[in-house]
């Protein structure tokens, strides 16, 4: 639905580039292919469960919500990191800026359009998910949902992270920047117990900085509370997912402004 006239221009502007986003990243093939992996694992997962000590629904699901995750950075890899990139070297992006439009607004408009178009992935992979638990007789409960939820916040924070590298540097270090970000921010917990064991020199001073300033990618991964029915209190939830959107925004508020100073 198109917005209307009584919207500010820059809002309309920024939903037009996000529009044009959602159309070109639906035509990109590694959409559909990372799409594809991530269905053939949750059936492989059914197989694989067999073999498993415990009981098939929780391998089911703790390999269903792994494999989600996982799919969120290949997803920022391969497609997010290249989102401004491929702007720059086919210069399109100098029809763009030429016109009315902001640098900020272009970034913004890029980031929601490729959110959009992942959170509708995300979506179907989110239902085949669901099928597929429910067939092997497990129960579809609120926290689960919620396990989702997070997922496609710690998503939103992968591709503005991806954004971000891809205003600094070519695409090839963007992803790589991308894929240590991910794993750095998986491994945050184990920074605040070096920071315990550490005391009285410079090195935990430097753990305190990259523990501050990396998102703990560790709050939104609720694997083991959903497979062993540990209940978590709804202010845990409401504390990720705002902890999450901060992270973006921020991500999202520092490419722009170093986009707006790159020469192009």
């Amino acid at each position: 639905m198109a917005p209307s006239g009584k919207e500010p221009v820059c809002m309309r502007r920024m939903y037009e580039i996000a529009a044009n986003t959602f159309l070109e990243t639906v035509r990109n093939n590694v959409l559909y292919l990372v799409l594809l992996f991530v269905i053939a694992l949750i059936v492989l997962s059914v197989f694989v469960a067999d073999w498993s000590v415990f009981a098939r629904v929780q391998v089911m699901q703790d390999f269903g919500l792994a494999t989600m995750s996982i799919a969120g950075l290949l997803l920022a890899v391969f497609i997010g990191v290249g989102l401004l990139g491929r702007e720059v070297s086919q210069k399109t992006v100098y029809h763009v800026i030429t016109k009315p439009v902001s640098r900020s607004q272009f970034v913004c408009g890029k980031f929601f359009g490729l959110f959009a178009t992942l959170v509708c992935t995300f979506a179907v992979m989110t239902v085949f998910f669901l099928a597929t638990v429910h067939f092997l007789g497990g129960a579809v409960n609120r926290q689960m949902l919620l396990a989702i939820v997070l997922i496609w916040v710690e998503l939103s924070v992968m591709i503005s992270a991806a954004v971000l590298f891809s205003t600094l540097t070519s695409a090839v270090l963007a992803s790589i920047y991308s894929l240590a970000f991910y794993i750095a921010g998986h491994l945050n917990d184990l920074l605040s117990l070096k920071l315990v064991e550490q005391k009285g020199s410079l090195y935990p001073l430097l753990l305190k900085m990259i523990y501050f300033l990396l998102p703990n990618l560790e709050h939104f991964n609720v694997r083991d509370n959903v497979v062993y029915g540990i209940a978590l209190p709804p202010s845990y939830f409401a504390y990720a997912i705002a902890y999450g959107l901060l992270y973006t925004a921020f991500f999202l508020m520092l490419s722009c402004v170093l986009f707006s100073k790159k020469d192009l």
